[in-house]
């Protein structure tokens, strides 16, 4: 059946399967409004579409595999376009049988020159689009699987979501995306494959970015990122055991970046990591499993780098002042690490390729320098330098050795100290200018 209706500018253009199962509801007003809905590869649509003021434009296409006189509609949508010159668009496609779950949308735009375009197949999915600003946003949504559900409200100028799931690659059942963003130009871009993925993102300010890509099963990323010119990159894979990440972004020209690729691995723990300092970076990759990160970084133009390839490691990473630079790597089993970095161009490494090592190193001042490196087993490592141009370089290859290594106020103290045999102990306490300690054991 098509009923075509036109009144002054207005057009509305209805095509319905003859099995009369299918409804739809068209309320345009105003001038130059355009609305089309094709039912007639469907036998259970729904679709009510309202439009207001001028140039709005709604195209809805709704298809099933249920049989004639199905009970239930198997495709719902519903668009409310207030303003001029938005554009919606909805394809449906029930790909169940008569008993399945309903795929649902719901566009909501109240401003101007907005853009909302929902894909759905498979059966269950869900869809929520508000957009609400000045004028521009633009939404995408892709869902293919079962189950799915994306919330997507933006009050922004100019903003931009994708969310994808399992359309790109392989389907995805029963994962969750909400997106919300206000401000002006912001961007959201989510990939969900596999089952189970959960993302939220939440922007605020100008010209931010996050991105999140999730495949395998039980994947886990909250972001929530306000200032300007920030940027966030997620990746995470896992199977069987979820990847969870929290992150908190909050100043200017900053970047976080990720990759987990293990299972069980956590960044941010209970709190989010929070990332609040000005043109800095923060580049975290786990490989192994089990492993944890977390932390903070604040100030401005620093660096912080960790990459656990192990498993069930442990880092808690700080960082503050200005033109600082962490690094933490942990490449076998079962270390922990705990590292505080402040003042000024401070250099810290720390690489721990043994198993059940303990590190605890604090620095502030100004130009110094650690590194560490634990090769063996059960060592422990606790250091804590100020001052200004200090060095310690420590490296334990043997079993359950100690070394702790003062250095306060001061400049250019050296502490050296190589432990190759096992159980042994070192303790260096320096303060003054040029002094330098060297133990090997």
């Amino acid at each position: 059946m098509r009923i075509k209706l036109l009144t002054g500018a207005a057009l509305a253009l209805v095509l319905a399967s003859p099995a009369f199962a299918s409804s739809s509801n068209v309320t345009q007003t105003g001038t130059d409004q355009e609305a089309t809905v094709d039912q007639t590869l469907g036998n259970a649509g729904d679709s009510e579409i309202t439009q207001s003021v001028a140039g709005n434009t709604a195209t809805v296409d709704q298809s099933d595999n249920a049989g004639a006189g199905a009970a239930i509609g198997l495709n719902v949508s519903l668009i409310t376009q207030a303003g001029n010159n938005n554009d919606a668009d909805v394809d449906q496609f029930n790909t169940g049988a008569s008993s399945a779950a309903e795929n649902s949308s719901t566009v909501t735009q109240q401003g101007d020159d907005a853009i909302a375009s929902i894909y759905q197949e498979g059966s269950g999915n869900d869809s929520n689009v508000t957009q609400q600003a000045g004028g521009s946003e633009s939404a995408s949504v892709k869902q293919s699987g079962a189950d799915n559900t994306a919330t997507v409200l933006q009050n922004v100028v100019g903003g931009t979501v994708l969310v994808d799931q399992g359309f790109s690659v392989g389907g995805s059942d029963s994962s969750e995306a909400t997106v919300t963003q206000s401000g002006v130009d912001e961007t959201a871009t989510v990939y969900q494959a596999g089952n189970a993925q959960v993302v939220s993102i939440t922007q605020s300010g100008a010209d931010n970015e996050a991105t999140t890509d999730q495949s395998g099963d039980d994947n886990s990323a909250t972001v929530f990122q306000s200032g300007n010119d920030s940027d966030i990159n997620i990746v995470q894979i896992g199977a069987v055991i979820g990847n969870a990440i929290s992150v908190e972004q909050t100043g200017d020209n900053s970047s976080f970046d990720s990759l987990q690729d293990g299972s069980g691995n956590a960044i941010g723990g209970g709190t989010a990591f929070l990332q609040s300092a000005d043109d800095s970076f923060a580049t975290m990759s786990q490989d192994g499993g089990d492993n944890e990160i977390t932390g903070s970084q604040a100030g401005s133009a620093n660096d912080l780098d960790v990459a656990q390839i192990g498993d069930l490691n442990i880092a808690s990473v700080g960082q503050s002042g200005s033109g600082n630079l962490l690094n933490l790597s942990q490449n076998a089993f079962e270390n922990e690490a705990t590292l505080l970095q402040s003042g000024t161009t401070n250099d810290l490494f720390l690489t721990q390729d043994g198993t059940a090592n303990i590190a605890g190193i604090t620095q502030s001042g100004f130009d110094n320098l650690i590194d560490v490196d634990q090769l063996g087993t059960g060592n422990e490592v606790v250091i804590n330098q100020s001052g200004n141009a200090g060095l310690i370089d420590v490296l334990q290859s043997g079993l359950d050795t100690f070394a702790q290594i003062t250095q306060t106020g001061g400049a250019g103290n050296q502490a050296l100290v190589t432990q190759n045999s096992d159980f042994a102990v070192s303790i260096i306490s320096q303060n003054g200018i040029g002094n330098i300690a060297t133990i090997n054991q």
